[in-house]
């Protein structure tokens, strides 16, 4: 599915159209997939035929992530997106608490009315990412940054200070999960060497082939 699936999303019918400012989001869908659009960028994918399947290679190293966690993990995503993350999360853990903060009202109410079709309980909350984290004082087991930011650059919440944080609101045997659309490849290594430096191990970091994704897997160093 993987291979064809740029292809398979080449004749999408709209579905819904919403413009803000400069950024303009769609909804598209075909035969078998459903599809949230932000300007030119494919954000999420969501199998008709089942809800719950991960269509990006980006969000594959989460699938190893997820069978290491507790049934009743505690688990905090930065964007919701179409929700492909957290449909597959609930798959795999039911019993897990999952909550999830998303800056736009759109992606929230689109979420609900296109993207949650099993109308499964979740616990939303807008607000942003790095404001959020600065202040947060839990601990979670896996903590999900996937966060895409149109005409700006990411390197304003992916400084030090979110890392260090990062790294404070995870447990101890927890694990962090970083896929984010560098506009270059330093970067990412920047971004890696902010890791390291807030104390943070990183597990795995690649470019993902055939995509602008860069995803870094971190845990407690």
């Amino acid at each position: 599915m993987l291979v064809e699936l740029k292809n398979s999303l080449s004749d999408g019918q709209l579905v819904a159209f919403h413009k803000e400012g400069k950024l303009q989001w769609q909804i598209l869908q075909n035969d078998k997939y459903l599809w949230l659009k932000l300007d030119q960028t494919v954000q999420s994918v969501m199998d008709k035929a089942d809800h719950n399947i991960l269509a990006f290679p980006h969000q594959y190293p989460l699938r190893g992530l997820i069978a290491e966690l507790p049934e009743q993990a505690k688990i905090l995503e930065f964007g919701l997106g179409g929700g492909s993350n957290f449909r597959y999360i609930k798959s795999q853990r039911p019993q897990a608490q999952i909550n999830i903060i998303e800056k736009s009202q759109l992606v929230i109410d689109w979420f609900s009315e296109y993207f949650n079709p099993d109308k499964l309980e979740v616990d939303i909350q807008q607000g942003d990412a790095f404001e959020f984290l600065m202040a947060n004082q839990q601990k979670f087991d896996l903590i999900i940054t996937d966060l895409f930011t149109a005409h700006q650059s990411l390197m304003s919440t992916f400084c030090l200070d979110y890392f260090v944080q990062l790294k404070n609101s995870i447990t101890k045997q927890g694990y962090a999960y970083i896929n984010f659309l560098p506009e270059t490849d330093f970067e990412a290594q920047w971004i890696k060497a902010n890791l390291n430096q807030a104390g943070l191990e990183v597990m795995w970091g690649e470019k993902i082939v055939g995509f602008r994704n860069w995803v870094f897997l971190v845990k407690q160093g």
